[in-house]
């Protein structure tokens, strides 16, 4: 069979710097396959995805990708390292899969190798230079970032032009994501091959520009103000008309969610920790909005994305115990596929996790597939549509 290169993502939109990886991926292997892994309703910085997985997945399946499988949303809404490790998890239980691409500020695979290695076995260098950098007040990814160009500079003799060069560029966004996709494929021991891209523009970009290829933040930021012809310009293919989840649409049902829980039922979130559960309950008893509740809920110790998070886990039921006892994806659910790829899905069948077509064929006892409901759910609600969304879309085919 033709290599298989695997794509974990979010498509929040699908945008040409999306269609851009799919070019360079087949500039490198011809004829290779190509499978995104895609977040569902909601996606990793805790926010409800501006439009439904099926029409993100076709604008994919359109652009050039031969399958779409969904992330289940317990991975979907979660820290670069186990969204990373819930994609590759995925992509490696189907058994076809060759390569595994993802998006760098960096040319330099090797370097970020050697961060991933140190990571998944921290040496005591490491340990103390991440401990100081977090009693100092530093984000965890800024003194993660400074625990490893210490590591690797002491203790592995890695010559760099400086520590902070290398924190530096450790610290970007895409290169953060990258390392945890490494980390996944050792943890794993995956035979899963990298295939990295050099990313072109900037991740978190809020605006969109003539030049470069745009970013889903400002290809959102337009859409949503209204510039219509600017985000369907940087997609590539029509918005207008399609159903939409605007960011803003569950506030009350998140703020009236934190309201009705007790001190107790926080702590049972992922990552609410260290008091945080009384921050919490304080600031949703006067928050007015979502953006309100992390504004006043938001210090040096405490990242934003973070916090959106941990909002979003409260409003869908999400449990530290759940994410405990499910470490990695089980089950994959087919969102479409290309009809001239239909090989694909005869691979499929090798998988050690049932590849679901039909969501009615799932299992909804499983916590983790009736949380995918529930997500969908409510993620129809914010957008004005009924409820049993997921039951009711049709796979794609294109």
């Amino acid at each position: 069979m033709r290599p298989v290169v695997g794509v974990n993502c979010e498509y929040d939109p699908f945008h040409i710097g999306h269609a851009r990886q799919f070019t360079l991926i087949r500039q490198q292997l011809s004829d290779a396959y190509i499978i995104c892994v895609m977040s569902g309703c909601f996606t990793q910085r805790g926010m409800p995805a501006l439009f439904a997985p099926a029409f993100r997945a076709e604008a994919a399946l359109r652009a050039g990708a031969d399958a779409v499988l969904e992330l289940p949303c317990a991975f979907a809404v979660r820290e670069a390292e186990n969204f990373a490790l819930g994609g590759v998890s995925l992509l490696n239980a189907l058994g076809c899969v060759t390569h595994l691409s993802f998006g760098l500020e960096t040319d330099n695979l090797p370097q970020l190798q050697a961060a991933a290695a140190v990571l998944e076995t921290p040496d005591s260098v490491f340990s103390d230079t991440l401990h100081a950098s977090l009693a100092n007040g530093s984000p965890f990814s800024a003194a993660q970032a400074v625990a490893v160009a210490s590591s690797l500079t002491a203790v592995h003799g890695i010559d760099f032009p400086s520590p902070d060069a290398l924190s530096h560029l450790l610290a970007q966004p895409n290169n953060i994501l990258g390392i945890c996709y490494l980390r996944a494929l050792l943890r794993l021991k995956s035979s899963i091959l990298p295939l990295p891209v050099l990313r072109v523009g900037r991740y978190h970009a809020s605006e969109l520009t003539r030049e470069g290829f745009p970013s889903a933040t400002a290809v959102r930021k337009a859409y949503l103000s209204g510039d219509f012809p600017a985000a369907e310009q940087a997609c590539g293919y029509p918005l207008t008309g399609i159903p939409c989840h605007r960011p803003d649409a569950l506030d009350t049902l998140l703020l009236y969610r934190l309201r009705s829980m007790d001190a107790d039922a926080l702590r049972t979130l992922p990552d609410c920790t260290e008091g945080l559960e009384n921050r919490i309950t304080k600031a949703a008893r006067v928050a007015v909005s979502r953006t309100d509740l992390l504004a006043r809920l938001k210090t040096r110790r405490y990242a934003y994305a973070r916090l959106s998070r941990l909002a979003t886990h409260a409003l869908l039921g999400i449990t530290a115990d759940l994410l405990t006892a499910r470490p990695v994806p089980e089950y994959a659910r087919l969102l479409g596929f290309r009809r001239e790829s239909r090989e694909l899905l005869t691979a499929f069948r090798g998988s050690s996790v049932p590849v679901i077509a039909k969501a009615a064929d799932g299992n909804p006892a499983n916590p983790l597939y009736a949380l995918d409901a529930r997500a969908y759910d409510l993620w129809a609600l914010g957008a004005e549509l009924p409820a049993g969304l997921m039951y009711k879309q049709k796979i794609v085919k294109c």
